[in-house]
């Protein structure tokens, strides 16, 4: 008696399994209408699944030191400050959420840096001589230490507006005196030129301190906070003619500036440095 073959599959090499007399489909139904096999939708739901992780693992979230990383990889080295900057003049993408740690989408950033190289904002970083051994010796351990520098904090707040909109008017809270003159408020604070700049200040100090995690915020508090807000809400300071019923004053800074004569040129001389000196 001879051995019996099973016939292969042209597709494997695993031998074809002989199909069961009861359960073969019709030929004349199969070819008037299409037939949906058993386990079609179990296998193609992986493919489905694989296609949502395949879009996850294209875009993702950055934080800025991480973008600005991106964009050395490709161009030439860009600090996080500038980074911030340009995303504060609407000259880069904003991020997804500010946050405590801003994010931003890897995809959107990737459109940006092609957007940025097609017009030559962005330049292809230049390819350097091969490195050299460092020299040992207390020239060497100085370099080194340059280089192993922390690198800077992220910002919570994106800017001076956003950090009074959302900590400063929320957490510190006073009776305003209406139509007296003690303590006032302008709702378009960014209105006057000196709540700017006193702002901006406590903006960035606040930054700076909340890295100490034991009195950073006390020194905060006393040093900075106690000192400007009581000028900036002083009835006979910037906001003098500004309420929260009226708004803005309509005088431009709500009050007028200091009159001042010039005075002559050589009493007070111009102690910078000449240009040329400053390139050499």
């Amino acid at each position: 008696m001879t051995e019996s073959h099973e016939p292969m599959d042209a597709w494997s090499d695993l031998p074809a399994t002989e199909p069961d007399a009861a359960s073969e489909p019709d030929t004349a139904a199969s070819s008037s209408q299409e037939e949906v096999l058993p386990g079609t939708e179990a296998e193609e739901a992986p493919a489905s699944t694989d296609k949502k992780d395949d879009a996850e693992v294209e875009d993702f979230q950055l934080t800025a030191a991480e973008v600005v990383a991106l964009i050395g990889d490709r161009s030439e080295q860009m600090s996080v400050s500038t980074f911030r900057t340009l995303v504060t003049h609407g000259e880069a993408p904003k991020p997804l959420s500010w946050g405590r740690t801003p994010l931003w989408s890897f995809r959107v950033i990737e459109d940006w840096i092609s957007e940025m190289f097609a017009s030559g904002v962005f330049t292809a970083a230049a390819s350097g001589p091969a490195p050299t051994e460092a020299p040992a010796g207390p020239a060497a351990a100085e370099a080194a230490s340059e280089s192993e520098q922390e690198p800077e904090a992220e910002l919570v707040f994106g800017s001076t507006a956003q950090w009074v909109e959302e900590f400063l008017v929320p957490m510190y809270r006073r009776e305003i005196t209406v139509n007296g003159n003690h303590t006032t408020w302008c709702p378009e604070w960014w209105r006057h030129a000196e709540a700017i700049i006193r702002f901006e200040a406590l903006w960035r100090a606040w930054e700076h301190l909340r890295l100490d995690g034991k009195t950073g915020m006390s020194v905060f508090m006393k040093d900075h906070l106690d000192h400007h807000l009581p000028i900036l809400l002083d009835g006979k300071g910037p906001f003098d003619g500004c309420s929260l019923t009226g708004g803005h004053a309509k005088a431009p800074d709500g009050i007028k500036a200091f009159r001042t004569v010039t005075p002559p040129s050589e009493l007070f001389p111009d102690v910078r440095p000449p240009v040329n000196e400053i390139e050499e």
